[in-house]
């Protein structure tokens, strides 16, 4: 069996290297699903004004894995440093609530793809 060579040679110089913010959130003991549908709408409007404030790069729940539940997830921030993504983090209306808690972890975006098809006539977009 033999390998392929990479359609694109490796260069490291190449590679992105943008720093964010990666907070992981996870569910304190006792969360449930109906605690977090109570301030989910909450949640979503300050997500929304992170993103308007263009601070949110990406977010959204865990679905599986170890230690997820109700109010896991996973949320990419554009801040100057750790201080301030804690202080964007804490400002979370489920962590606010304490129905999570959330670790902060420099994160560096090198590789990966994104495609998005708009449609002007209809109004729709297809995300790849």
């Amino acid at each position: 069996m033999t390998s392929q060579p990479p359609a694109v040679p490796a260069d490291p110089s190449r590679l992105l290297g943008r720093d964010y913010w990666l907070v992981l959130s996870t569910p304190e003991a006792g969360t449930d699903q109906a605690a977090i549908a109570a301030h989910v709408e909450e949640h979503i409007a300050w997500l929304l004004e992170l993103e308007r404030a263009d601070v949110l790069f990406a977010s959204g729940p865990l679905l599986s894995g170890p230690g997820v539940g109700p109010g896991s997830g996973a949320t990419v921030l554009r801040a100057p440093d750790e201080e301030a993504a804690r202080l964007i983090a804490a400002g979370d209306p489920f962590v606010r609530a304490g129905l999570r808690t959330f670790g902060v972890h420099r994160w560096r975006l090198n590789e990966g793809s994104v495609s998005v098809r708009v449609s002007l006539g209809t109004g729709t977009y297809e995300w790849r």
